[in-house]
């Protein structure tokens, strides 16, 4: 090995590492999706470079937390698995991250209620731990072992209320060996054993109210509310779904005890600070977002008792967003059902959040991939993989329009700004795969006569600044030939008489565009739609360093009278744009809320 191969598989494990650094604390607070493309990142870095073969199952098993997180079960258990079994193909003893995986795959079989495997994987990663003598893996394999039990008596109950109750009684004490694990951690690792004594207190809890309830005891019903407050207490500054799954364990025991009042504080909780708006996450988001037949009771229990399911969350999403990003059709049923029940269900709701879904697995699991390799065929390849992604899937195909263009010889020869029934447009084709250089034309609608079925005013203005600005490109980019540019204009693009999936399709549509010229005049940047396109490619832009993607401003010239230039990238805030029809309000809201999957895609 050479000094200078050396030294670049030196820096690229620092990039990798980088990345895996990046993705747990993405996780650790919250972000699933910038969590999902550091891990994404560094899995492909492992394939790209034989000297981080090995580390392959490390990502493996991270992505798999992440996807098990966001409630992906069956991918979640493909990752783990295939993580397991490069991990035991490595010579040497099993490593802790091995511990870890093990672990992991227990969660998903419980969560995916198929309880004797997990009960088995619990029991290898227990067993493992402790002869390797890693006490944060121990609390954690015990603690399962516990919850396992206690689910499993509770189907038991109605046939074998003796034989339940014993299990309920193991399951107590495989929680409080775990919590004796845990507060031995303390001193060492303060943070990890505040999480296990949260969740600990917390399923605690759940087997002194079944025995409450088994054998009438009040005390025990007393004992609940003791060790579920104590939950919420340990959870209070941790990040993640710790804090409301602690505060619906609490409120559950306050509902048993006939608080209701005081169980829906629980259940509704305030943000830590209200005055920076942030949002918060509720206990009915944290189980929407971990789907199983147990948080689906959870749930049940939270929305019959009149949980507050309009709450947001940090990233601006509802609990109903979280069931429809997990695919749990029946707790989106049941947040739904308790909306309708609240009268505050509106059928658009659940469209927002099958958009929001789309947006996710498109951007960040199609798309970002071909854009991380930053490639000459970069963008050709993310056009093929958009068409194949809607050939292949009917519901995203329903959501979003295809990519479509006209070519600019076609526009120049047109005369004026052609709509979408006018027949300029095409749709890409896979079969033929011809287009090279693709423009996106953002302006604003200046047609003041409304009986004019046209954007543009009676002097063609925009129609006649798009030429200009596409010749001045065309001079500024010479290795562009004119008769294969192309071009994208909504008037033309997104079907006028349906234009839904147009609309929403808009921020994948811009990311596969090669460039975006702003007409820009002195009301351009007051628009709502004009300030959404621009925070799209300014996302776009930055994120990728100009190298994908670039963005001009064609601007009025007291010399020529218009002139095309790199755009400045204006700070751009959305509060008080303007629209022509106050009903796109709510749309350009949720396009603008999207647009940072847009930014983060190409990262």
């Amino acid at each position: 090995m050479t000094d200078q191969t050396h030294q670049d598989e030196a820096t690229i494990t620092a990039v990798w590492k980088s990345l895996m650094d990046q993705g747990r604390a993405h996780l650790g607070q919250r972000q699933v999706e910038l969590s999902l493309q550091s891990f994404t990142s560094a899995l492909h870095l492992c394939d790209a470079h034989p000297h981080l073969a090995n580390h392959k199952y490390r990502v493996l098993g991270d992505l798999g937390w992440v996807n098990r997180s966001s409630g992906r079960y069956v991918k979640a258990l493909e990752n783990l698995q295939e993580a397991l079994a490069l991990a035991d193909a490595m010579p040497g003893p099993p490593t802790k991250a091995r511990v870890h995986i093990a672990g992991e795959v227990g969660t998903v079989y419980r969560q995916m209620d198929r309880l004797e495997e997990a009960k088995e994987a619990f029991a290898d990663q227990y067993a493992t731990a402790m002869r390797l003598g890693i006490e944060a893996a121990m609390c954690r394999a015990v603690g399962n072992m516990g919850i396992v039990n206690y689910q499993q008596a509770s189907r038991l109950r109605e046939t074998d209320e003796h034989g339940a109750k014993q299990l309920v009684k193991l399951a107590i004490r495989q929680l409080e060996e775990g919590l004796h694990v845990a507060m031995a951690m303390r001193a060492t690792r303060y943070r990890e054993a505040m999480t296990w004594e949260s969740i600990l207190h917390g399923r605690l809890s759940l087997c002194y109210t079944a025995l409450a309830s088994m054998d009438g005891d009040e005390d025990m019903l007393d004992k609940a509310a003791e060790v579920s407050s104590k939950a919420v207490d340990c959870a209070m500054h941790l990040s993640g779904s710790i804090l409301p799954i602690s505060e619906f364990f609490y409120g559950r025991v306050l509902l048993l005890q006939g608080r209701p009042e005081l169980a829906l504080q629980q259940f509704n909780p305030k943000p830590t600070t209200p005055s920076l708006d942030l949002g918060v996450t509720t206990p009915a988001m944290a189980m929407c977002k971990e789907p199983s037949r147990e948080h689906r009771g959870y749930l049940r229990e939270m929305i019959d008792a009149g949980a507050d399911l309009t709450i947001l969350d940090p990233d601006g999403y509802t609990a109903l967003d979280h069931a429809v990003f997990s695919g749990d059709t029946e707790a989106e049923a049941m947040v739904v059902e308790g909306l309708q029940n609240q009268h505050l269900f509106d059928e658009s709701m659940r469209t927002e959040a099958r958009l929001r879904k789309g947006y996710r697995e498109i951007l960040q699991e199609k798309l970002r991939p071909v854009l991380y390799q930053r490639d000459e065929d970069c963008m050709k390849k993310l056009r093929r993989v958009y068409a194949e992604t809607l050939a292949g899937d009917a519901e995203a195909s329903h959501l979003f329009d295809r990519l479509k263009f006209m070519r600019f010889v076609d526009f120049k020869d047109f005369g004026k700004l052609p709509r979408s029934s006018d027949g300029l447009v095409c749709s890409f084709d896979l079969r033929s795969d011809d287009l090279d250089f693709l423009i996106f034309f953002s302006y604003r609608w200046i047609n003041q006569d409304k009986t004019l079925n046209t954007p543009d005013d009676t002097s063609r203005t925009q129609y006649r600044r798009m030429l200009d600005a596409a010749e001045q490109f065309l001079v500024q980019n010479p290795l562009i030939d004119a008769e294969k540019l192309c071009v994208w204009m909504d008037f033309a693009c997104v079907d006028q008489d349906n234009p839904g999936t147009g609309v929403s399709a808009l921020p994948i549509i811009i990311t596969q565009c090669d460039a975006v010229i702003s007409l820009v005049d002195d009301m351009y940047y007051e628009r709502a739609w004009c300030c959404v396109e621009a925070m799209m490619i300014a996302q776009l832009v930055n994120s990728s360093g100009s190298v994908l993607h670039q963005w001009y401003e064609h601007m009025p010239d007291d010399a020529n009278g218009w002139i095309l230039k790199k755009a400045r990238g204006v700070p751009i805030t959305m509060k008080d744009k303007k629209l022509t029809y106050e009903h796109d309000r709510p749309k350009v809201t949720f396009l603008e809320r999207q647009s940072r999957f847009v930014g983060q895609v190409s990262l």
